[in-house]
């Protein structure tokens, strides 16, 4: 019996770990988001919600204004959603985005090894003599066996790739736009080392009542060429609070659209 109470001692031991915490990826740089001026903090429950494509679900949550702060993916038999909610208050998530596909099917056996005990009576006769004469004696013997008795008990465990992203709420944007660096080949297919390629546009920003669209290249602000990403977010930032015009090129043709940045 002390081998079953050691591995369901090690058992529960491997089951302290949480493996939300344990496989999670800052995506912050280490930022304190506590102390963030660029993030509003809700002080509800974070509340869970079962993703479908990781992809998609990222374009839709940062069309509302959200951006992840980290992501857990792990393989296992099971997750808890203690565990989960639990990371998600450590990073300030207000919402997360949860994923589990099967990847396989583990069996094997689990020897259980028990103490065996085995008892057997023997029978013995014999003559004695005495003042009476010879007399006919019978008695029994008890003999006892101790061991171990060794079952193999089978399992079948089946296996998901969990995952999980965390999101918070950003204060509203200046411009509500999500862009990134040009890829070699936009930049091929456009002539062009600079300016920045639009991957999201938040709803109801000052871009979004401008008719920016995913896929539009921000190729100047006021006229001045945007060279890259931080380029872009430092011109924006100098600009924030006034009417700007920005060159788009989209489809092959360049249009200009007229925004008001948000302070």
């Amino acid at each position: 019996m002390r081998i079953v109470v050691t591995l369901t001692f090690i058992a529960l031991l491997a089951g302290c770990a949480n493996p939300y915490a344990q496989f999670y990826t800052d995506q912050t740089d280490g930022e304190d988001l506590a102390a963030s001026d660029r993030v509003i903090l809700s002080n509800a429950p974070p509340k869970v919600y079962a993703g479908s494509e990781p992809e998609a679900d990222s374009q839709t949550m940062m069309q509302n204004g959200y951006v992840m702060v980290g992501y857990s993916h792990f393989n296992a038999a099971s997750a808890e959603e203690p565990q989960l909610l639990a990371q998600a208050k450590k990073v300030h998530a207000e919402i997360v985005l949860t994923y589990a596909e099967y990847t396989n099917t583990v069996s094997g056996a689990v020897p259980l090894t028990l103490p065996n005990t085995q008892t057997s009576n023997t029978t013995m006769t014999g003559t004695a003599y005495g003042s009476g004469g010879f007399t006919t004696m019978s008695g029994t013997a008890t003999t006892t066996t101790t061991g171990t008795k060794t079952t193999y008990i089978p399992y079948n465990t089946n296996r998901y790739d969990f995952g999980a992203s965390y999101w918070v709420k950003l204060k509203p944007l200046s411009l509500g736009v999500y862009y990134d660096d040009l890829t070699p080949e936009t930049r091929r297919a456009i002539g062009s080392n600079k300016g920045v390629y639009v991957v999201t546009v938040v709803n109801d920003s000052p871009a979004f009542m401008a008719d920016i669209f995913p896929g539009d290249i921000i190729k100047r602000i006021n006229g001045a060429e945007v060279i890259n990403s931080e380029d872009c977010s430092s011109r924006i930032r100098a600009l924030a609070g006034t009417t700007v015009d920005l060159a788009i090129l989209r489809d092959g043709e360049e249009v200009t659209k007229t925004v008001e940045l948000r302070p």
